[in-house]
């Protein structure tokens, strides 16, 4: 990587770097399309024949109590005290978030409230991604609001590992959670199955979770038939910083993010210089000491940007356009940048906030728009596992007195006669006598 000026960047780099793997969504929407009405048409068959051509005749969709005792059998001590405490955090976060669904009544007349009662989504899908990395933390992001939501029926999805199990930690967390329905069925297809439902893998009213292109294109495709939580593709971080900012945690934040895929999406805007060269130092210095390198490089190649701005107020506009997943502030004052941001996923505030202390134990959700989303979708949270029921209650016919004119009036303003009659048939003679 090399560091660039923004303002003098021509338009074809922005634009890629604004699109990030999203340019990429019109080439698997036909495969994707095919895919989905495949398992519509076929079901379980279409799944087994997959995994069976993979994994053996004797491979099964559903996990078994077999599966799970496995699990546990290869997981360390330290994982299991590392899961209690994120679960317990995330767990904190929710049951504060549950508040926000507490019932509140506004009297809008003497006789006359409107209010909104919480009810959970029955049934809800949880995709949880493999492939290249073990998930665990994203079961907990999803089942732990769902659970205290309330939604009484959960299903897991997740591909299968190369042995054709689940992997111990991501099983683990989703047992230690009480989530019985659990699949080893990945990508589009797990999307498909839990919308259409299956012989085996029964529909859901709303999909959860972030994966591949694929599975991003599979949940639009499929909305409308379900609803889904936000098109949570590709993980990206987003970095801004003045000349207090330490290069070596921005070059680790952005590796960090870098190793999801070779889809993922870095960017460091900064007001120095001397900041940007020592963090492209430092990108090299700790790339030889990653496993997962030569995907972070890649990741860099193809949608990474360090930049220098002018003023904080460039980088700021160019984030809020830009609308990241993750968006780091690293400045003197990250609470003075805070006030002008507009559009991000979920924001880490100051150096000491890495990207992993969100993605595995603040409690906060790690579950969040991606490509520009974050304009129009929030993070994911408790309230997205159900909605709020509007309920209102007219008490008595002098109470409907106080509003009658305007109803009548709006009626025939809006030549809907019928709906004047719904109240003045109440005011004619006997029109109480079923009054309770």
């Amino acid at each position: 990587m090399k560091v660039q000026k923004l303002n003098i960047i021509n338009n074809n780099k922005l634009s890629q770097i604004m699109r990030r793997s999203y340019e990429r969504n019109n080439m698997i929407s036909t495969p994707v399309k095919q895919i989905l009405e495949n398992v519509r048409q076929r079901g379980d068959d279409i799944l087994i024949t997959k995994y069976r051509k993979r994994y053996g005749k004797s491979f099964k969709l559903e996990v078994n109590k077999n599966d799970t005792k496995t699990a546990y059998s290869n997981i360390s001590p330290e994982f299991i005290k590392s899961l209690k405490q994120a679960k317990d955090n995330i767990t904190k976060v929710c049951l504060t978030e549950k508040q926000s669904t507490s019932m509140k009544i506004c009297n809008v007349e003497d006789g006359i409230r409107v209010w909104r009662e919480w009810r959970a989504i029955e049934k809800v899908g949880l995709y949880i991604p493999g492939g290249k990395a073990v998930y665990p933390s994203s079961v907990l992001m999803t089942g732990i609001p769902a659970i205290i939501a309330g939604c009484s029926e959960i299903v897991l999805c997740t591909p299968p590992d190369n042995s054709g199990n689940i992997p111990s930690p991501t099983l683990i967390a989703a047992d230690s959670l009480g989530i019985k329905k659990i699949f080893k069925v990945g990508g589009a297809e797990a999307i498909g199955a839990m919308a259409f439902g299956t012989e085996t893998i029964p529909n859901v009213y709303k999909i959860f979770g972030a994966g591949n292109s694929y599975v991003t294109e599979a949940k639009l495709q499929v909305f409308g038939t379900v609803n889904i939580d936000m098109p949570a593709g590709p993980s990206e971080v987003f970095i801004i910083a003045d000349d207090t900012a330490n290069p070596a945690y921005i070059a680790a934040d952005l590796l960090a993010d870098g190793e999801h895929g070779e889809d993922s999406a870095c960017v460091l805007l900064t007001t120095s210089r001397v900041v940007a060269n020592k963090t492209i130092t430092e990108i090299n210095n700790q790339l030889k000491h990653l496993s997962t390198a030569e995907r972070v490089r890649e990741s860099l190649r193809r949608y990474g940007l360090i930049a220098i701005v002018d003023s904080l107020d460039e980088a700021i506009a160019f984030s809020n356009e830009y609308a990241p997943e993750h968006l780091e502030i690293m400045t003197r004052n990250p609470n003075q940048v805070l006030q002008k941001i507009t559009n991000a996923g979920s924001v880490f505030l100051g150096s000491w906030t890495t990207k992993s202390s969100g993605d595995y134990a603040t409690g906060a959700n790690h579950v969040l728009p991606t490509g520009g989303m974050a304009k129009m979708f929030p993070s994911l949270s408790i309230e997205s596992f159900g909605r709020m029921m509007q309920v209102q209650k007219v008490s008595s016919k002098k109470s409907l007195a106080k509003i009658r004119k305007t109803i009548e009036t709006f009626g025939e303003t809006e030549n809907l006669p019928a709906h004047k009659n719904a109240t003045s048939i109440r005011f004619k003679e006997g029109g109480d006598i079923y009054e309770s």
